[in-house]
């Protein structure tokens, strides 16, 4: 009796809930295995890696080449999201920042399926391991202008850019900027929500995309249009600078629409205030109000948005080694102060460095000329080797 009743409790336990649920996937991935081996056996499933709403993703492993991809599936026959994805990335062929198609077809119960590059890494399991620098970020936000440039041209919109459809190569960036610009080194994938500009009437009226990164215009239901897809990744480069973002935590437990209608509030009352660019240099805050003032309709001057994040990526490359500089002259001139004199350089080195912290001195909102101003007054107030002005700094 008592044996009885406690097999009766674990079956009701949440662990045996959660037993039931692995073995219930694992079934299902054996049925896929077995179809796609009906369908096309030159691939063989090695685990799945991930899904979607509507999808699941696995890894595979070509029968000849012993190469591995992955492969992406519908969890539901005839859904047509792959179907469309498949159209997208046809017409985005051979664009150096797309995961190209490798092959695609349908499982024996009419199930779409696509074949990719395997890319292991995406923006957000990499700001899980590394803090990136600012100059590595706007590198990223430059490179994605790039390729967003490309899909535009094809009237393409992505509406769905977000860290996790944004992959690299490696896991850990060593050069940043040499690495994240060069060509095809970061991928955008994800076309599943993708739609040509002439059908993005039939998403009016509907949320498209993701509650963080979204646009929104998606929030209020609006057409959506190529500012759409600039405006995601500008929410996406203030994710990977803050780890975060204002509204990350303020979805509720009364319903969908009410996170959607809240978030979009919450997106409408920041945009064009300095809370969400205040870690950026200024010009960072000409991107934002560009993409503000751009009409439904307007294609993007993207070369005009290359230049600025150019010049933002100069300006913090400037930053930085002035910022290196202090902190050499700062050391040679402590080999040769006594010990109330290197006391008073620490303290004075202390509180640089907190109101750096405060009011974004180092790399973000002040200018360069600001800068060079605040260097000058701290050189002259100490003993230096050779350094007598501002003009016999070199870089």
């Amino acid at each position: 009796m008592l044996k009885n009743y406690r097999f009766k409790k674990y079956l009701q336990s949440p662990s045996f809930q959660v037993l039931i649920r692995i073995l219930f996937l694992y079934i299902q991935q054996q049925k896929i295995v077995r179809r796609m081996y009906l369908q096309t056996s030159s691939y063989q499933i090695l685990c799945m890696i991930g899904q979607g709403s509507s999808h699941q993703v696995f890894k595979v492993k070509h029968n000849i080449t012993q190469k591995e991809f992955a492969l992406k599936i519908e969890k539901c026959p005839k859904q047509g999201q792959i179907e469309s994805e498949i159209k997208i990335l046809k017409e985005l062929n051979k664009i150096e920042g797309i995961s190209q198609l490798i092959d695609y077809g349908t499982t024996d119960d009419n199930k779409g399926f696509l074949i990719m590059p395997l890319l292991n890494c995406s923006l957000r399991d990499l700001v899980k391991c590394q803090k990136l620098s600012l100059s590595c970020i706007l590198a990223i936000g430059l490179s994605i202008i790039k390729t967003l440039e490309q899909i535009h041209r094809k009237k393409i919109l992505h509406l769905d850019i977000k860290p996790d459809n944004i992959m690299i190569q490696e896991t850990i960036v060593k050069n940043s900027q040499q690495e994240l610009l060069s060509p095809g080194f970061i991928k955008l994938i994800d076309f599943g929500l993708s739609q040509f500009i002439g059908n993005s009437k039939c998403l009016s009226n509907v949320f498209f995309g993701s509650l963080n990164f979204a646009s929104r215009a998606s929030h209020r239901g609006e057409q959506l249009s190529y500012k759409d897809d600039l405006e995601s990744l500008f929410y996406v480069l203030i994710y990977l600078r803050n780890g975060k973002l204002p509204w990350s935590q303020r979805t509720s437990m009364k319903s969908q629409d009410f996170d959607i209608q809240q978030i979009g509030e919450i997106k409408t009352s920041l945009f064009n205030t300095m809370t969400l660019s205040k870690k950026f240099p200024l010009e960072f805050l000409k991107f934002m109000s560009y993409i503000d003032q751009l009409k439904y309709d307007e294609i993007p001057k993207y070369s005009e948005i290359k230049d600025l994040f150019i010049k933002m990526l100069q300006t913090t490359s400037l930053s930085t080694r002035m910022d290196q500089f202090l902190i050499y002259s700062t050391q040679i001139s402590c080999n040769q102060l006594g010990n109330q004199q290197k006391i008073q350089i620490q303290a004075e080195k202390q509180h640089f460095n907190n109101n750096s912290i405060d009011t974004q001195i180092q790399e973000d909102v002040i200018d360069v000329e600001a800068q060079v101003q605040h260097l000058y007054d701290f050189i002259g107030k100490y003993i230096t080797i050779q350094i007598k002005s501002i003009t016999d700094i070199r870089y």
